[in-house]
């Protein structure tokens, strides 16, 4: 993490070899700090066995980087502000995406106000993975369940409501109240969503005002929660419940959570059930969707720590959602995903991982007029990952 204070003898000095400044140029506010962090990993990967055999090869190589801005400043009546910037996809295959760009304002008293694109309540409050604590996993590099799924899966599973819901990062308004005897609450409110990301979030947000591409609109969102320790025990659970209205053909959208999470020593756990009555699939479906979610983070010391995630999701009839294995195969019953990974920390920010991904998806039997359009049928596939990232 690279730490610049812009102080006014720091102004001073670069004042003597900067360029003559435009008109328009406002001075670095004195004692804010900008703290730059972000990660760059690479990693390979292996197909060791797939319902998918049409691929021309069973193994890749890829690479990601990302870079983000932190600016902070306390005041001395104990006023926190600041802003926060983060660039993802920072590589030579995409496109360099500005996923969070936000305002925040903080005093100890009333809690966080948050303006801006950034997570929403659903994703703060509703995440719940233990795993995620312990590998120090940067950007889905070897982030168990959390992963990328490069080589397919993870179509239906949600650790959070805003997986497959388009909950995920849009421009809004949040409020995050202080910890009150351990007890906490938030609330959320964003205008639109849109299945085009740059429509819902960064500067063009407001073009689905009046552009297509419009999914949900008046989406709130609330959590609730507790956090302690007892007797050297860290208790954590909260839930969240999440609304939108269905625009240009859309569903409404219906979701919530509930979870918890404990840790001991060198042991996390934690339990998350995910439910989405209506709007799955970024509003794709009215039928309803459930997931299940279990993961364990494990120190082993030296370095060495274990996580082990699994997921169960079932469906109601007649969603005709597919995944992975195409049009073909659509109308999922249930859905199951596991992941081992061990993390090696070598040195302060150098990390490396080898995990193994299994994940199968069931779809029912479909018949039209006495004719089967499909039979029961399934996706499945056993990916084994290794990789190193380097984080700052």
């Amino acid at each position: 993490m690279k730490k610049i204070l812009l102080g006014g003898t720091a102004l001073a000095a670069a004042a003597l070899v900067a360029m003559p400044a435009f008109a328009d140029e406002k001075p670095v506010t004195s004692g804010l700090s900008i703290n730059i962090t972000g990660f760059v990993a690479w990693e390979a990967g292996l197909v060791i066995g797939s319902t998918d055999d049409e691929r021309d090869r069973e193994y890749d190589f890829n690479s990601n980087g990302r870079l983000q801005f932190d600016i902070k400043n306390v005041t001395d009546s104990g006023l926190e502000y600041g802003a926060r910037i983060r660039m993802n996809n920072v590589n030579r295959r995409d496109n360099v995406t500005v996923d969070r760009q936000y305002i925040y304002v903080k005093t100890p008293e009333f809690g966080i106000l948050t303006l801006g694109d950034s997570p929403q309540v659903a994703g703060d409050f509703g995440y719940f993975f233990a795993p995620d604590d312990m590998l120090n996993a940067q950007g889905g590099y070897g982030d168990n369940l959390d992963g990328n799924y490069r080589y397919g899966g993870g179509d239906f599973f949600s650790l959070d409501p805003t997986y497959h819901s388009g909950l995920d990062k849009s421009t809004s308004i949040k409020y995050s109240s202080p910890s009150i005897g351990g007890f906490i609450f938030a609330v959320g409110f964003t205008p639109v969503i849109s299945d085009v990301k740059s429509r819902s979030n960064g500067p063009t947000g407001r073009d689905d005002l009046f552009n297509g591409g419009q999914v949900f609109e008046n989406a709130i969102s609330g959590g609730i929660g507790y956090e302690g320790e007892f007797d050297g025990t860290s208790v954590k659970v909260r839930g969240t419940a999440s609304y939108a209205n269905g625009i240009d053909g859309h569903y409404d959208l219906e979701t919530y959570s509930a979870g918890g999470q404990v840790g001991f020593g060198g042991i996390v756990a934690s339990l998350v059930w995910v439910g989405t009555p209506s709007g799955f699939g970024v509003g794709q479906t009215d039928k309803n969707f459930d997931t299940i979610g279990l993961g364990l983070g494990y120190s082993l010391g030296n370095g060495v720590n274990l996580g082990l995630g699994y997921a169960y999701t079932w469906a109601a009839k007649n969603n005709d959602l597919s995944g992975t294995g195409g049009d073909s195969r659509f109308d999922l019953k249930d859905n199951h995903v596991a992941v081992a990974t061990v993390n090696y920390t070598v040195a302060p920010g150098l990390n490396t991982y080898a995990e193994v991904v299994y994940e199968i998806q069931n779809f029912r039997k479909q018949e039209v007029g006495g004719f089967v359009q499909q039979d029961d049928n399934s996706w499945e596939q056993a990916v084994f990952q290794t990789g190193v990232s380097v984080s700052f």
